[in-house]
């Protein structure tokens, strides 16, 4: 039940995430955004992701080794927590770009990370026809 709190309070994270990176406005408002997203994921988004590895990882050593439907599910989670992490990545270095024109480089490359979407889709859909046997 933990990783399924987990994993939703982390889909409303990025949820909400979306929203503020598709907000319009000018080079004030992607500053704003630039810090507001950074501190999100520092205090909130990242530890989400560890708890969701860690619990995953316990739920996946009570039945290892896994049939191939969890299989595919594990390896989607993973796909969609490196995109995750890769984007916090690039929310970090865009928080430290030094001026617009690089910001809005990096806010390509966070963006970039939404490519992991149909991966994490896929291991909330398997997880749940999991949880259900």
């Amino acid at each position: 039940m933990a990783h399924l709190i987990f994993v939703s309070a982390w889909g409303g994270v990025v949820l909400g995430e979306t929203v503020l990176e598709l907000a319009p406005g000018g080079e004030d408002a992607e500053r704003m955004i630039a810090r507001v997203h950074f501190w999100i994921d520092m205090l909130v988004e990242l530890p989400l992701i560890v708890a969701v590895v860690g619990t995953g990882a316990a739920l996946a050593a009570r039945v290892w080794p896994p049939s191939p439907l969890l299989w595919a599910k594990l390896a989607a989670g993973l796909v969609a927590a490196a995109a995750n992490l890769y984007c916090v990545g690039a929310v970090v270095l865009r928080t430290r770009a030094p001026d617009a024109q690089s910001r809005r480089r990096w806010t390509q490359r966070v963006r970039l990370s939404a490519l992991a979407i149909p991966f994490a889709a896929a291991a909330a859909g398997l997880g749940l026809a999991y949880f259900r046997r």
